[in-house]
């Protein structure tokens, strides 16, 4: 018997038990579902994470106040030292031409007219943010240094704010009230999308200036620098850190890249996404147990037919490919069918959740029909050896 009279017989048992075959494929239906979703959506998150902190800038470095991720100890709480006096202390002293931009950060509710929005973030900037952040204005125009140095009540807003006051009209030159002060809108930025679950868009910037006058601070949330060239980012974080050295202590500040930032967060992703595939993986493994369950008791009904053919000159090889081979079809077909209601799952959520992207990876589609095929091969040996083995007069004497 070959391989495709083998795959006849097999599907004729499996047609003939139609609600055991069924019952059977669905541990492994189940287990691929698992897999391939779970993955394609670690992926998905990797990517898009991935792409939003490239898209900070490959040559943009940051100064954050007090020691972040210097081994045990190093992230308890300590007093913010960071002033805008650094800041102009890094623009005079600083070489490679790098682009300073002092940041200040708080959470405030805005409002427009009778529309208002909470818990937005206020970012206090500079004039040269737009360029040390690599950050377009889509509409309008960013704030000028006279802004800055003249207190002055502008602003700046991100996409989803827009969207949330605005709606589809235009904003430029309307007034908002933030902190429950009157702005006026010079423009909006061009969309950043999501880092981890912080919505780059929502956002207003405003000047350092006004900022820390209309909420009482005089500390900074974190320096940007942007260096012309990549190469010349070690030697000018070097330098930043022994300017620094001068008025701070080394516990006082930390210089950290976005390479830095990718790499720790690639890391992390990589075992995230390893865990997350073990995980679903185990349901596949049950799929499996339960295709051994099942074929050992096909091999006791069917005892006599394995019989009455070694009696007629089938081989024990032959006995166990034939079920072997419906075995691995139990496990192929519970795949294929996963796989289908994956992507019918992700078009249904697609449908009615626009903002939902995540897309069927083809590493994962991959990883599920090979482990679930290995499985049904696995767990499909020992059902099918007993079946070879089994003696034919023994066989034909079995009720």
């Amino acid at each position: 018997m070959n391989l495709w009279e083998s795959t006849e017989v097999s599907l004729d048992a499996l047609r003939s038990n139609k609600l055991r075959s069924f019952l059977t494929m669905l541990g492994v239906v189940i287990g691929v579902i698992a897999v391939v979703l779970l993955v394609s959506i670690a992926l998905g998150v990797r990517s898009q994470i991935t792409g939003t902190i490239e898209g900070l800038g490959s040559n943009l470095y940051m100064v954050f106040p007090g020691s972040i991720g210097r081994g045990m100890g190093s992230n308890r709480l300590s007093v913010n030292k960071l002033k805008i006096e650094h800041a102009y202390e890094l623009m005079q002293k600083s070489g490679y031409n790098v682009a300073i931009s002092p940041v200040v950060n708080k959470v405030s509710t805005i409002r427009y007219g009778k529309t208002s929005k909470g818990a937005t973030l206020i970012t206090g900037v500079m004039a040269n943010f737009s360029m040390a952040r690599n950050w377009r204005v889509q509409e309008g125009s960013f704030m000028k240094k006279e802004d800055i140095e003249a207190y002055r009540k502008v602003c700046v807003i991100g996409q989803s704010v827009k969207n949330s006051l605005f709606k589809n009209s235009n904003p430029v030159g309307r007034e908002i009230f933030v902190a429950g002060k009157s702005f006026k809108v010079l423009g909006v930025m061009e969309s950043k999308g999501q880092l981890f679950d912080l919505d780059l868009d929502d956002q207003v910037f405003i000047p350092l200036t006004t900022a820390q006058r209309i909420f009482g601070i005089n500390n900074l949330s974190y320096i940007f620098i942007h260096t012309p060239r990549v190469e010349d980012m070690p030697l000018a974080m070097e330098q930043t850190k022994k300017i620094l050295l001068h008025s701070l202590s080394d516990d006082d500040f930390t210089v950290k890249s976005q390479g830095e930032t990718l790499s720790a967060f690639l890391q992390i992703s990589s075992l995230l996404t390893i865990m997350l595939g073990a995980i679903a993986a185990i349901s596949l493994v049950v799929g499996g147990i339960g295709i051994m369950n099942i074929m050992t008791v096909s091999v006791t009904e069917r005892t006599k037919e394995i019989g009455i053919r070694k009696a007629l000159g089938a081989r024990d090889g032959e006995i166990l490919t034939q079920f072997l081979t419906e075995a691995v079809i139990i496990s192929l077909i519970g795949g294929i069918v996963g796989i289908l209601i994956c992507y019918l799952a992700v078009f249904l959520l697609s449908a009615f959740y626009p903002t939902f992207t995540v897309t069927i990876s083809l590493f994962a589609i991959t990883v599920a029909i090979l482990f679930s095929t290995f499985m049904g091969t696995f767990f499909g040996v020992y059902p099918a050896y007993k079946a070879g083995r089994l003696d034919p007069i023994e066989a034909l004497r079995y009720e």
